[in-house]
């Protein structure tokens, strides 16, 4: 390896470094797919923006105009959305200010999507259940210092391995137009017994209301 190429390697390891200090507890590994498909080992889909929508992880946004969900057959939107390359299905566009959110009461131990035209005012945001937290922006995104260049040839699946630690919400914004992507993948985890019991007192309180509104109407 080159001297500069050490040099580059260093930078990079800093950069995502200083990204996750909100994260001391766990680690962050960063694998970079050239194409959509096959998922990685262990991964399944869980939102595909036309028929997949996995149960226990919801993706949620704010309908308006800064959010566009769009099919990739319809090809470029000039200077709004373009769709990640090859993508013919419908995918995702978060526009600027706009914001979107997956959400996983369990939590995922890794996850993954397929990221098209790379800008560096795309930003995505994971909160863990640690209730730590940490953002990674432009091409800390998939892992180095440079490439958001917007390039709409461009497109990797990038996956994330959080070394045990469980992602319980990640936020997708971006400040300028746009940041486009598709095929949300992962894997859930198995609900902790602190979680368990939070849902099961929730069910309680539901039949409990259930109840009292019968007997209210007898």
């Amino acid at each position: 390896m080159t001297t500069a190429r050490v040099l580059r390697a260093f930078a990079a390891a800093a950069a995502l470094t200083a990204a996750l200090t909100a994260m001391p507890a766990s680690a962050l590994t960063i694998t970079l797919y050239n194409t959509d498909l096959p998922l990685p080992p262990g991964q399944q889909m869980i939102e595909d923006f036309d028929a997949v929508h996995a149960d226990g992880v919801n993706f949620t946004f704010v309908a308006g105009p800064n959010t566009l969900e769009r099919s990739g057959a319809l090809g470029l939107l000039s200077g709004i959305s373009a769709p990640p390359p090859g993508d013919v299905t419908d995918y995702f566009t978060v526009k600027a200010g706009g914001k979107a959110t997956l959400t996983s009461l369990a939590g995922l131990t890794a996850f993954s999507f397929y990221m098209g035209s790379p800008d560096t005012y795309n930003y995505m945001k994971f909160f863990d259940n640690r209730g730590g937290s940490f953002t990674l922006s432009g091409a800390q995104i998939w892992g180095a210092t440079s490439g958001a260049t917007g390039s709409q040839s461009w497109g990797r699946r990038v996956s994330y391995d959080f070394d045990g630690a469980r992602i319980n919400k990640i936020v997708f914004t971006s400040s300028g137009n746009s940041f486009e992507f598709d095929s949300l993948a992962g894997s859930v985890g198995v609900p902790e017994p602190a979680t368990w019991a939070m849902m099961i007192i929730g069910f309680g309180a539901v039949g409990a209301v259930i109840r009292h509104r019968r007997a209210s109407l007898v």
